[in-house]
């Protein structure tokens, strides 16, 4: 009788856990049956692996509908994506022309998810061109990062596979191979020595110079007349301090005395102007001895003892 009756028990508890179940998958589909939800379909140029039907449809980070259903689109070249979007949301992706989904991935697991965001520049012409005619209204795509970044890549190595390495070597190795000829040429060699003389010729002709000017003094009457100059602004100045005749007579001796440092600084100037001429003379003789006998620099006899 005991055994009779927890048998019964099992039996209830059974059926019972069974009919709940049943009511909650019931309550569950009626309930995705009557959600205000709206069916708008996007469509991709890439590739779609890690998204699921079930996967999450995000309004700029904000849960806004889940994927339906992933399919070939009619002109079997772009992945179809079917979602259900919140009827708020939707009011927003009809009047927004910016928005644009992409996949984006949902952590380090590998799975991926829709993201409707705003977009700019470039993004917004990146839309694959539909050629048919979609069931439900359409959210325009734009590709995910991930795909810019292959994009770029596969750019990159296009533009590297596409430089000439080889000619360029080749265009390296026949440079300086010439450079190479050039610089084994007798001519370069000659006229690197040529200069290598004219520069050593030209250092001897101005040791030359330095010493043929060297006894030429021209301070000392540049001095003298410095002193004559001062003499004379203290002549003027004594002249307009003193009396007419004191002046005068005044005059008379510094004029005597302003006369003989003329004097002096005349015969000392003439004396450098005499020096300078005769230094000018040897310089135009020895420039002209060079010009013709380059030789005689080197080989000439010294100059006589003064």
């Amino acid at each position: 009788m005991a055994s009779d009756t927890r048998k019964f028990q099992v039996g209830v508890f059974v059926l019972g856990a069974l009919a709940i179940g049943i009511a909650a998958a019931i309550w569950l589909g009626a309930s995705r049956y009557f959600a205000d939800e709206i069916f708008m379909v996007t469509y991709f140029s890439e590739s779609v692996q890690g998204l699921d039907p079930g996967s999450d449809v995000k309004f700029r980070g904000v849960p806004a509908g889940r994927v339906e259903r992933i399919a070939i689109a009619p002109d079997d070249e772009l992945i179809e994506v079917t979602m259900s979007i919140r009827s708020n949301v939707h009011r927003v992706l009809r009047l927004d022309e910016t928005l644009r989904a992409q996949l984006q991935l949902s952590g380090i697991t590998g799975l991926r998810y829709v993201e409707i965001d705003r977009a700019s520049g470039d993004a917004l012409r990146k839309s694959p061109v539909l050629e048919f005619q979609p069931e439900y209204d359409v959210l325009l795509s734009t590709p995910s990062s991930f795909a810019a970044v292959q994009e770029a890549l596969e750019e990159i190595y296009d533009n590297v596979m596409a430089v000439d390495f080889g000619g360029i070597s080749e265009d390296i190795q026949t440079t300086l191979a010439a450079a190479d000829d050039l610089l084994r040429d007798d001519r370069v060699q000659r006229i690197l020595s040529s200069l290598a003389e004219l520069s050593e010729s030209a250092a001897r002709v101005t040791a030359n110079v330095e010493r043929i000017t060297e006894n030429v003094e021209v301070a000392p009457a540049v001095d003298e007349l410095r002193g004559v100059t001062a003499e004379a602004r203290q002549f003027l100045a004594d002249l307009r301090q003193e009396d007419l005749a004191d002046e005068l007579r005044a005059t008379l001796r510094e004029f005597g005395s302003v006369a003989q440092s003329t004097r002096s600084f005349v015969y000392s100037l003439q004396d450098t102007i005499d020096r300078l001429d005769r230094s000018l003379d040897n310089l135009e003789t020895l420039t002209d001895d060079l010009s013709g006998q380059p030789s005689r620099l080197i080989f000439s006899d010294p100059p006589p003892a003064r």
